[in-house]
């Protein structure tokens, strides 16, 4: 696998590397309970294994990896009860940043939401799931970012890495991710309305939904 993450000028640094795993992780290209080798790690990138133990440590801080005692480190994995406890979290988080964000908004914020609105409806036309995902994420970035609550953000990003991860799982659902799409544009309907109660109402289902998809993506068959 071409390595991308590469600086001709400087050997990567620990985020740099973090950077790289974390995308392959989300993308679903490092499974759950896939080890992780410092050597393998190490010889790709032609570095010493010390940056690549400081990555490790910052994906295990986020919940991406599990550090396992005589096994070393495996991306993590979800379970139902995860999945459920991690979204019924972040619904509140959003829908109260939906809020929040329907409040306050201006007319540039609202625009710059709606181009990115239409962007992901192409992406989901065309099947393309990974530009979609990419938008959609800006989409929720966007909302969380502008609602005006700096610790609602710092709660948020705490959490981000693995709901972001289970989004994507929840969206190989064809179904889901139909549905996915009507909920963006009913939010979208609200906030054309400046109806913060309907919008925040929309999000918090709309990742509650998300949860439960993931919850039944990952229940033993």
């Amino acid at each position: 696998m071409e390595n991308t993450d590469k600086n001709e000028n400087r050997p990567p640094r620990a985020e740099d590397i973090a950077r790289g795993l974390r995308d392959r992780i989300i993308r679903g290209e490092l499974v759950a309970g896939q080890r992780l080798v410092e050597r393998d790690i190490a010889e790709w990138y032609a570095i010493s294994r010390t940056p690549i133990r400081e990555a490790i440590k910052i994906l295990a801080a986020e919940g991406l990896v599990v550090l396992r005692p005589n096994r070393g480190a495996e991306i993590a994995s979800f379970d139902r009860e995860t999945a459920s406890n991690l979204f019924k979290v972040i619904a509140e988080l959003e829908a109260l940043a939906a809020r929040e964000f329907a409040e306050r908004m201006t007319s540039s914020q609202f625009n710059e939401l709606e181009s990115r609105h239409d962007l992901m409806l192409r992406h989901f036309q065309r099947r393309e799931l990974e530009s979609y995902f990419f938008v959609n994420s800006s989409i929720h970035d966007l909302i969380i970012r502008e609602c005006g609550n700096p610790i609602l953000c710092e709660a948020h990003e705490r959490l981000m890495m693995r709901a972001r991860l289970g989004r994507h799982m929840a969206l190989l659902d064809e179904a889901r991710w139909r549905e996915a799409v009507d909920e963006h544009e009913q939010l979208m309907t609200a906030l054309r309305r400046h109806d913060s109660a309907a919008a925040a109402g929309i999000w918090r289902r709309h990742l509650l939904n998300s949860g439960r998809a993931l919850a039944h993506f990952v229940e033993p068959r």
